[in-house]
């Protein structure tokens, strides 16, 4: 007999069918919350079919697969959750337009993780050529940078002491925060804890600090340097 007219026909073996191509296109889908809806289907399509296609049903098969499908269930809420905003607060969800390279999810870890302040007074982040214990993120008001005598003033968001984070050198210029200014703090041994548990949130810091660096570089003026002069006082290159 040919394999075919072994295969069963009516609504119950359609349900078998149907799971099947549930399951195949699961097992394409790349995307992790594509791929458990798909098998999530597939299951329950399984669990009627288990229901149906006896006199009895067959309890064994449903139980077993009901509880696998209830795990895969609570997993579709847990991807969910970690790519939705629905739970950081409106505060926190202005803050994450400055980390996407962060799902919200590794998004709400890192704040965990954070000290949340707003100044009422002038407060030193960094002290030049002193050493850095933790890594800030300024998301509003005004940063005052002092390097080599002379001071700039910036107003856009930004990390501070991310290159003494990265390399672990002493700061490079002593950064001040206005009154009124709003930064998360975390302390450095925290954070590296952290990205040594947790390799995706880990690439996602790296790649926003290397970001923040980039925007600071390209937006960057070269310091006015005095013309080299003679003895008698003349420059000696042209001005």
């Amino acid at each position: 007999m040919a394999v075919w007219e072994y295969l069963g026909s009516g609504p119950a073996a359609a349900l078998v069918y149907l799971a099947f191509a549930f399951k195949l296109l699961g097992f394409i889908a790349r995307d992790e919350l594509n791929w458990r809806g798909l098998m999530l289907t597939a299951s329950l399509l399984y669990l009627a079919y288990y229901y149906l296609v006896a006199e009895r049903p067959l309890w064994d098969a449903i139980v077993t697969n009901g509880l696998l499908a209830a795990v895969n269930l609570g997993m579709i809420g847990i991807v969910l959750a970690e790519r939705s905003t629905w739970f950081l607060s409106p505060e926190h969800r202005r803050i994450h337009v400055h980390f996407d390279r962060f799902a919200p999810g590794q998004f709400r870890r890192l704040l965990r993780l954070a000290s949340v302040q707003q100044v009422t007074a002038e407060t030193n982040l960094t002290t030049e050529g002193e050493p850095v214990a933790h890594l800030h993120f300024v998301h509003e008001g005004r940063t005052i940078i002092r390097k080599g005598g002379q001071t700039v003033t910036l107003t856009r968001a930004g990390f501070v002491g991310e290159l003494a984070f990265l390399t672990g050198a002493p700061a490079t210029a002593t950064v001040t925060l206005a009154p009124g200014a709003r930064v998360l703090t975390w302390k450095t041994s925290d954070l590296k804890r952290l990205m040594a548990r947790r390799p995706a949130l880990a690439n996602a810091l790296m790649a926003q600090i290397n970001m923040d660096l980039a925007i600071k570089v390209s937006t960057s003026r070269p310091m006015a340097q005095e013309p080299a002069r003679d003895p008698c006082g003349a420059p000696t290159t042209p001005v």
